[in-house]
């Protein structure tokens, strides 16, 4: 009896080193990640992000209006993260994200087209590790946007008075001043 609870013992200390061993392995280096900037069209209720500074300048003189950073991502495929895959449909007019490529493509039978390139906007981690927090995912089916958050409190909001509902969790991002 006592060789099997310190075998049980053992066999949870063990796992226990090597998880902490593979997440600290498995972590992007929080100096390459960027700003991840959230705009929004009021006139199209269309929720936007993007990591390039040079695509605000373009698209906010558009009708976006820059609300803030919702955290950071890395731009460049970093040990442990996923590509975050950014979709447009332009009869609803809505920007959609995704790290899942099933659901991309799923997203494109249904009208929705990468940003005329096949590459992700973006890349986050697919769980919660290196000091990553959750990036929430509502849905408004009235005003057919996708709106994604880090904030508890906002996302509390956006369900109580905003009309949105919630998804999942999309992803983890670095919370802003990580680096």
């Amino acid at each position: 009896m006592k060789s099997v609870a310190r075998f049980a013992l053992l066999s949870g200390y063990a796992a226990l080193v090597s998880a902490s061993n593979v997440t600290q392995s498995t972590c992007g280096n929080p100096a390459d990640a960027v700003p991840f900037y959230r705009s929004y069209h009021s006139a199209n209720v269309d929720h936007w992000y993007t990591p390039d500074v040079a695509q605000i300048n373009t698209y906010n003189p558009q009708g976006f209006a820059l609300q803030g950073v919702a955290g950071l991502v890395f731009i460049t495929q970093e040990p442990g993260t996923t590509p975050f895959y950014r979709l447009y449909n332009s009869a609803l007019t809505d920007n959609f994200y995704t790290i899942s490529l099933a659901e991309k493509v799923a997203a494109e039978q249904n009208g929705y087209i990468t940003d005329g390139v096949s590459v992700p906007v973006s890349y986050i981690y697919p769980t919660q590790v290196c000091g990553s927090i959750p990036l929430f995912r509502l849905y408004s089916a009235s005003g057919q946007d996708n709106f994604y958050t880090t904030s508890e409190a906002e996302r509390i909001n956006a369900i109580a008075n905003g009309g949105y509902a919630d998804v999942e969790i999309a992803g983890y991002i670095l919370p802003v001043g990580c680096t």
